[in-house]
């Protein structure tokens, strides 16, 4: 009985859901008369040339033969959260695009550049005081994903995001980025109502919150860029053994490409593959199958697959255009060579990067690097797009400028947004880059178990695999203002015969030391620096 009752009010907020949409439809035409009155005071009547598209027709999806993901971003319904606990609201909606970060807290360094359609009702409060949002929308779970796992992928949240499905709790996300599966809740062909609650928390109550979820959400704290920043996909997958990610690594002087994954859902006994094929345009240039493998061949859920090739045209700062594609293929390793999974294709340039004594080399060319900070990503949605990042870095390519680092100089909640666009853009330019890690200073170093569990190795996690398949990424660089010492930019004191650093400094070595072995250990094929 108990299940039924649930049931009952889960289809009574469906029907008045259904019937609010249709409702605003009705005052869009000017048909609605006193319940088009009504339908006012649930969600702010957008202008006649603003529309929240919602359909999937229109949205931009990757798909392969066994999966899919389909982008939610655009306007989603949004208001302030005056308490944190309980159901989705029903009414006082007004719409705000994502990604984006909230408005009212702009200053030198970041801009408000999206517009928020605001409730009567809220349309007063102070903005930049706000902690808390709900975001809300309608998607459609597409009929050919029967039998697939179907999950919701955000980045970039900052900071903290519970997850509900038709007013079901269906799980959280946490700063930088994460998935909730909504399989459960979500039986393909169904239209639902997914409703997010965005929590602004500083990065200590991010980490607290792994073991102490309601203490950490009620502290607070100071997030410059609050809410949802990056991209988020509705992602239909194979129920069973899938490609969890995957990343190409090339070798110049060994004649090499690598090809890594991390993979999911291995039966124990069965026999698996890795197959890949390489484009250059519609072309195949080379494929390979590595070696067959079971379950407890991977470490950390992982496997490596090396072959020796090397393409004759190779990703440089001259030759920007040669770029390539893997699609990587998860296959039964018996004799019938199933295919289980098939990636994305995954962009890729063919490069090394290397340092020996004071000298750079690209592709076993010395290289002297001239360096400027680039602030797309921390001035906000306008300047991270993809077309502003090239023009950026054009413009900075017209004067000399060959490599830039980015410029938040940690990887906190509310640093920045999206590096997608401007990743892709600088592959496209030629511009070298070298990306930050997290700073060693926003955690706790002091547990025996620190490096595993104080939450750095996740995060940076995350920052590695942001950046592994862009060949302009070849560095990164971490511990920002932490470890230099006074007059490192003296030519009498920068040759390593002295460390005059203070106490202060060589403390902050040690612990960006440990940093530093994470993120090489994540990534040995990166050059990674301490900047000042």
């Amino acid at each position: 009985m108990m299940c039924q009752c649930v049931l009952g009010t889960r289809m009574r907020d469906l029907v008045r859901r259904a019937l609010v949409a249709l409702v605003m439809i009705l005052v869009g035409s000017g048909m609605a008369g006193r319940l088009g009155a009504q339908a006012a005071m649930s969600q702010v009547a957008l202008p006649a040339s603003v529309h929240a598209e919602w359909g999937l027709e229109k949205a931009y999806r990757e798909s392969t033969p066994t999966r899919e993901r389909i982008c939610l971003n655009g306007l989603w319904r949004w208001q302030p959260a005056m308490q944190i606990n309980g159901a989705p609201p029903t009414e006082k909606w007004g719409f705000f695009k994502v990604p984006g970060f909230w408005p009212g807290n702009s200053e030198y360094m970041h801009e408000d550049s999206q517009t928020l359609f605001t409730h009567a009702s809220w349309k007063n409060t102070n903005l930049a005081s706000v902690t808390a949002a709900w975001y809300e929308r309608e998607m459609t779970i597409p009929a050919a994903w029967s039998g697939r796992r179907i999950s919701l992928y955000a980045e970039y949240v900052n900071s903290f995001a519970t997850v509900f499905v038709d007013g079901t709790k269906a799980g959280e996300i946490r700063f930088p980025a994460g998935a909730v599966d909504l399989t459960k809740l979500c039986p393909p062909g169904g239209k639902h109502i997914v409703s997010m609650l965005v929590l602004a928390l500083p990065l200590k109550s991010v980490v607290l919150s792994y073991k102490d979820t309601n203490s950490a959400t009620q502290t607070r704290g100071s997030v410059e860029r609050r809410g949802l920043c990056g991209d988020i996909y509705l992602v239909g997958e194979p129920a069973g053994a899938t490609l969890a990610d995957v990343s190409v690594v090339t070798s110049v002087r060994q004649g090499q490409i690598a090809v890594n994954a991390v993979l999911d859902g291995l039966a124990a006994e069965t026999h698996y593959a890795l197959h890949v094929e390489i484009h250059d345009g519609s072309r195949i240039v080379h494929e390979f199958t590595g070696p067959p493998f079971r379950a407890r061949d991977l470490k950390e859920a992982r496997v490596t697959v090396v072959e020796k090739w090397k393409p004759e045209k190779l990703w440089d700062i001259n030759t920007p255009q040669n770029m390539l594609a893997a699609r990587v293929s998860l296959v039964d390793g018996g004799v019938a060579s199933k295919v289980l999974d098939v990636s994305a294709p995954i962009r890729f340039g063919f490069r090394e990067f290397w340092i020996d004594g004071r000298d750079f080399y690209l592709n076993g060319t010395r290289i002297f690097i001239s360096a400027l900070p680039i602030d797309n990503a921390s001035i906000g949605a306008r300047t991270a797009t993809y077309a502003s990042a090239r023009e950026t870095m054009e413009r900075m390519q017209s004067f000399g400028i060959n490599f830039v680092y980015a410029h938040n100089y940690d990887c906190e909640p509310g640093s920045h947004v999206s590096y997608e666009e401007i990743l892709k853009a600088a592959d496209d330019v030629g511009m070298l880059v070298s990306f930050t890690q997290p700073h060693f200073s926003g955690y706790e170093w002091k547990d025996a178990d620190a490096d595993r569990n104080n939450g750095y190795a996740r995060h940076a996690a995350f920052y590695v695999h942001v950046a592994q398949n862009h060949p302009s990424v070849v560095a990164y660089s971490m511990s920002h203002n932490a470890t230099g010492y006074d007059e490192d930019m003296n030519p009498d004191l920068i040759d390593g015969a002295h460390d005059p650093r203070d106490t202060w400094a060589k403390n902050n070595v040690k612990l960006a030391l440990r940093a530093e072995a994470i993120v090489h250990q994540l990534d040995p094929s990166r050059i990674v620096y301490h900047h000042a």
